[in-house]
């Protein structure tokens, strides 16, 4: 990777801990979509892998969890705003005691 350092992962590699991420160290946004977004939703995030991770909170309600990794918020804020463009993704509030998945 190009301007990249050692230093860059050094969050990440800190959260980790036998192969799973401490999930205080993700950010999380929460977003009502339409039941029929969610599964092209899953898929494209899921190319992100090691970015983020989706999950769903209340199926009922359409309301979609999305985790991400230190480092890549700048870049998910910007995939999440052109996915935006293509499904509706309403940000809303949820209340995790923590921000697990």
């Amino acid at each position: 990777m190009t301007g990249s350092s050692d230093t860059d992962n050094k969050p990440i590699i800190e959260s980790t801990r036998n192969g799973i991420v401490n999930s205080a160290s993700m950010i999380c946004r929460y977003f009502k979509v339409a039941h029929r977004d969610m599964v092209y939703l899953k898929f494209i995030l899921e190319a992100y892998e090691g970015m983020n991770v989706m999950s769903t909170v209340d199926n009922k309600a359409g309301i979609i969890r999305i985790a991400i990794m230190p480092g890549f918020v700048d870049d998910m804020d910007g995939l999440l705003a052109e996915l935006g463009r293509q499904v509706t993704l309403e940000p809303t509030m949820w209340h995790d005691e923590l921000c697990t998945f």
